[in-house]
Order: C-alpha cells, then structure tokens, then sequence
C-alpha cells in the first residue's frame, strides 16, 4: 500500500515532519509512506506561468498513483498555515485530483489543545465539493505538547497518544482497503460481462472480437494514447512496461493536466496542426530511459476528414537499432543475394519473388509501370524540432541544456 503524506509548513524545522518520519518508520509494515515537502510548490496563483508549475504537476502525479493522502497540520492563529492552503489551492483548482482520494489528517502542535482547530479547519476544506476526498472520519490524532511528546530520537514517547495514532492509522489502512476491494469488484464484474468477451466487431478487413481487439493493443510493441477531439486524455493502451507510465486516474483529464507543464505549449501546436489540417504526421525520436525511442503523433480522422483526435505511438527502437547495425539488412529480400556480391552479375537461375506476396516478379508481363508511391516524411511541427514534444525536454533528454542528465518522461535531473 502506498500513501503520500505531505508536510503540512514550509517552516524548517516542525514537528509534524517530525511524526511523519515516525510513522514512516514504524509503520512500515503496514504500508510505503512517502513523505512530501511542500515547500517545493510556488505559491498558488491563476497567473502563474506553467513553465512554473513542473513541481505542482509533479505532486499531481504522485497523488494519482498513491492509495491515501495523509495531512499533517500544524495550527497557527486557530487554523491551518497559509502554505498548506495554497497546496490545496494548487490541488483542487480545475482539477479533481483529490476527488474521492482516501485521506487522514493528524497535527502536532506546542499548546494543550494540539491542533485541533486546525484540524477542523482542514477536514472543512477536504470535504468541499472542489476538493471532494473520501476523509476518514472521526479518529482524530490530537498530539499537544511537541516539545515533550517526542524524544531527541524522533520518536513518539507518550504511550497514550501512541496509542490513539497506531489505531487511527490501522483504521485508515482499513478504510483505504474497503475503497481497493470496492474498485476490483468493479473491474472483475466490467470484466465478465458476457457482452464484452462474446462481442466482435466487423471491419472492412475482417471481423475481431472484443477481447481480440484489447490482446492485440496490449502486444503490440508500441503503447498508444488518444487524445480526443475536445482536447481531453480518452484512452492508452495496457501495455506492459510502457515508457510513458499512465493511470486511469488521469483518463478525461485535459492536455493541461496530463502533460508536464513545459511540454504543453509544444503539444498543443501539434494538435492544433492536426485540428487545423496543416499537418497529419509528427515524429520524434529522442532517448527516454535510458535507450533511444520514437514518439509519432498522428491526426485521427474518420472517412469524411473530420478531426477525432490525436494518437501517440511511443516505443523503444533499440532492438531495430542493433539488428541494423548488426548487419540484419545485407540480403537482398526479393533475391537472397548479398548486397556486396558483383552488382553486374545478373544470372539467376529463376526469377526473382516478392518476399511479401509470393508473387514473381515476371509473373504479369505487360505490368511494367514502376510503383509511383512516395513515403511521406514526417516532421516535427514548425518551432518544435528542438524539444521532445511529449516533455519539453530536448532530443537530448534535457529541458536544460546544461542537464544532460534529465528524464526525458519528466524533464527532472536524475541527479
């Protein structure tokens, strides 16, 4: 189980870091707690710029992936600190990231009564309809006294509040698990339908059934994204160990929300490309992880022309790489010769055969047109050949020049 506990003060020092790394450690085997600092957002404004907002979009991420959020909240004048409430500012304007997210709030705080008004304060704010989060009721972590309720260690030394936060957490690891059982009985029932696994659809090519459709974009070597028509993140395909790792919780998000905030503006000129018809092909190879791979966008229209929406192929092309290099296209195809054998000898013993159809290429004599079909090369949108159109990052994997080291996913610096 996974959960993200954010500190609730940019202060420097604050007890109530100090009992998130105390539950982190002693709750370890009950759950992964990731402690977050936010004193890496900027503070909350509408006109922030996104270049500005990496961090924030970043907390997003781990929110999505996380089973349960965890406030800690100091109390400062009988309520919570400016710099929580930006984070949640940050957390809950267009955008439904914390929407029906399990959550605990605890405090510590110097005074007799801890933080308790801060603490309602919080649970007000969790539960308004923009933030909209599945708080756990009642079992309050109420820890007063900060100075003598913890040892110079950083552990928690009163046995009574121990006590009330061990059964409080167990309750919301309780609570967090009622939430998992409730979404995988939904997934199984979705899952044996019987209309889903006896379904088909016909295709001018031929005919799949569901369950057809869903394996074959699961192997594929590619992962695909859609991108519909109003902008919005549809659909990816469940392949394994994808490049870009996605998550259900961002399906119906706009481009603005799924993507890293440097990355937007590049994006969104494609798309426009696409909508506009300028454009309906888009390539971008560029390392990611490590190994290099290609991004291709394309324009998904129906019969008519009209725009659908935008897909993305992205895969690693390191295994074509090295069969290239390795020398996997010195013979010919169509003839079985080398291509450094003497071009002049031009004996063979049977006509030459198309590797694709069987077919000789002899076989229709008064066919002696040349196949006039022209590859169409695909290029970056205008202005865009230097960044990765997914990140912002350059081909390089860096947004910063000087960071060569940078995650071409995120644009952070693995340093």
């Amino acid at each position: 189980m996974k959960i993200l506990a954010l500190v609730g003060t940019n202060a420097k020092f604050s007890y109530n870091r100090i009992l998130l790394k105390y539950m982190k450690k002693h709750f370890r085997q009950m759950a992964d707690i990731e402690i977050y600092e936010i004193n890496q957002l900027p503070p909350f404004s509408v006109d922030t710029p996104l270049s500005e907002q990496t961090e924030v979009w970043k907390l997003k991420q781990k929110i999505k992936t996380a089973d349960g959020i965890i406030f800690s909240t100091p109390e400062y004048d009988h309520g919570i600190p400016a710099a929580l409430k930006s984070v949640v500012e940050w957390l809950s304007y267009k955008t439904n990231v914390l929407s029906h997210k399990p959550t605990m709030v605890v405090g510590v705080s110097y005074g007799r009564q801890a933080s308790a008004r801060s603490q309602v304060q919080m649970r007000q704010i969790l539960i308004s309809p923009d933030c909209d989060t599945n708080l756990l009721p009642g079992n309050e972590v109420l820890i007063g006294n900060a100075s003598h309720s913890f040892s110079k260690d950083g552990r928690l030394i009163d046995p009574e509040m121990r006590d009330s936060l061990e059964e409080s957490f167990t309750h919301f690891v309780e609570y967090i698990q009622i939430f998992e059982k409730v979404n995988e009985e939904g997934l199984e029932m979705s899952v044996k339908q019987p209309t889903i696994s006896e379904a088909y659809i016909n295709f001018p090519t031929g005919r799949l059934t569901l369950k057809e459709v869903q394996q074959i974009f699961s192997t594929i070597p590619f992962e695909i994204d859609l991108i519909d028509s109003t902008d919005h993140f549809a659909w990816y395909s469940d392949k394994p160990n994808r490049e870009h790792v996605r998550n259900v919780a961002s399906l119906g998000e706009t481009v603005q929300e799924c993507h890293p905030p440097m990355a937007v503006p590049t994006v969104m000129k494609i798309i426009n490309s696409f909508r506009n018809g300028e454009k309906d092909v888009v390539t971008r190879p560029l390392w990611m992880n490590g190994h290099r791979s290609l991004i291709q966008y394309y324009a998904l229209r129906d019969i008519n022309g009209h725009y659908l929406g935008t897909i993305e192929f992205t895969g690693s092309v390191e295994y074509i790489l090295n069969l290239f290099e390795n020398g996997a296209w010195s013979t010919d195809g169509n003839t079985g010769a080398s291509k450094h054998e003497d071009a002049g000898n031009n004996e063979t013993e049977e006509d030459s055969v198309d590797a694709s159809t069987g077919a000789s290429e002899s076989s229709d004599d008064s066919n002696d047109s040349t196949d006039n079909t022209s590859a169409v090369t695909a290029t970056p949108v205008d202005g865009a050949d230097e960044s990765d159109a997914t990140t912002g990052a350059s081909d390089a994997g860096s947004v910063d020049a000087n960071d060569e080291e940078a995650d071409a996913t995120t644009g952070a610096s693995e340093n």
